[in-house]
């Protein structure tokens, strides 16, 4: 045990003791936003992606950064009437001590201002509360879980408890989180389809990981790797097994990004201060990949019909499953990515396109 970590951990859970008043809106205000803010069952998936790309890596060029998901049938943890566990690791640098505050409270985040929709609403980790009753978290010398309800304190949701029982599972140089199944509407086979559904587009506009691997019990055993060594041209591939099938599938996009200065008549309360952001086109290159025009904030948002995808710095819905109709997203973003195309992305495709 660390005594540093363990400590810590133990100031945290002395701050949680409360009015039973309080307690219950507490509970109340935190399970609407674990359970009841996405509408999608998926989007715990991308704020789990999202957190990894938000991460901290060492700065080495041999060195991959990585998400990795394995679902299993037996619970490392060997939480009672769970169907299995969902494994996350992730080579990140690990949590330091601001990043446990943050996972352990409501609405705050370790991100900065000008990192817009990154981590804008500190909550995403929340969203894991929609297939788990109890995630456990091992990084950096620390060792806990955030129970939905802890007895001691009558709160739940981000009151830490240490973990002193450490699984064979882990790989204590890296990041690990395990979420034990336990929610009725997503057990072992439910998670199984989600991850299968993953497509290899997902990696396209994330700027700092290159790796997504995938691995279940029943026979998946896939990777979604990024290469963008030859910028402006990316290629994407996925291979290895779904249901023991082997399969292998590649691609590449030609991504054209542009940097652009806000208007001075635009503005938005969630992006003040913010005075420039960059707009990204990615058009598939090869005839067999077909795409349906996603819109991405990093992470896809929603389908538009566009035969290419598009990224940038949208205002989102609270689900962070659309994008609102303001003049942040109409009247400037919309406007660069026209320009974008005319300027940048039309003189550089291929006569054949």
């Amino acid at each position: 045990m660390s005594s540093k970590q363990f400590e810590h951990i133990q100031r945290i859970r002395s701050d949680f003791y409360a009015s039973e008043r309080l307690k219950a809106s507490t509970n109340s205000s935190i399970q609407a936003l674990a359970t009841d803010l996405y509408k999608e069952d998926t989007h715990f998936i991308f704020e789990l992606i999202q957190n990894a790309e938000d991460n901290r890596y060492k700065k080495n060029g041999a060195y991959l950064p990585y998400i990795s998901f394995e679902l299993t049938k037996n619970d490392p943890m060997d939480t009672p009437y769970s169907d299995g566990a969902l494994i996350i690791r992730n080579n990140e640098i690990g949590f330091s001590p601001n990043n446990v505050d943050a996972i352990c409270a409501v609405g705050r985040t370790t991100k900065k201002k000008e990192q817009g929709y990154i981590g804008e609403k500190g909550i995403g980790f929340k969203s894991v509360f929609r297939v788990t009753e109890n995630p456990h978290i091992f990084s950096n010398g620390y060792s806990f879980c955030l129970p939905q309800f802890d007895v001691e304190t009558g709160l739940g949701y981000i009151v830490p408890q240490w973990v002193d029982t450490l699984s064979e599972e882990l790989d204590l140089s890296i990041t690990n989180i395990i979420l034990p199944l336990t929610k009725q509407d997503f057990g072992y086979k439910e998670i199984e389809e989600m991850l299968r559904d993953i497509e290899p587009e997902i990696i396209l506009f994330l700027s700092t990981l290159q790796e997504i691997q995938i691995k279940t019990d029943t026979g998946d055993d896939f990777t979604i790797l990024k290469d963008d060594s030859a910028i402006p041209e990316v290629q994407i591939v996925a291979e290895g097994k779904k249901q023991s099938l082997a399969f292998s599938n590649s691609g590449s996009f030609l991504v054209c990004t542009g940097h652009f200065d806000k208007p001075v008549d635009i503005r938005h309360e969630k992006r003040e201060g913010i005075e420039n952001r960059d707009v990204t086109i990615g058009f598939p290159l090869d005839e067999n990949l077909t795409t349906v025009g996603r819109i991405f904030a990093y992470l896809p948002v929603k389908t538009m019909g566009f035969p290419f995808l598009i990224n940038a710095d949208f205002i989102l819905t609270s689900s962070r499953e659309d994008i609102q109709d303001v003049p942040w997203n109409r009247s400037w973003l919309m406007e660069c990515i026209a320009d974008l195309m005319e300027k940048e992305l039309l003189p550089v495709l291929p006569p054949e396109i």
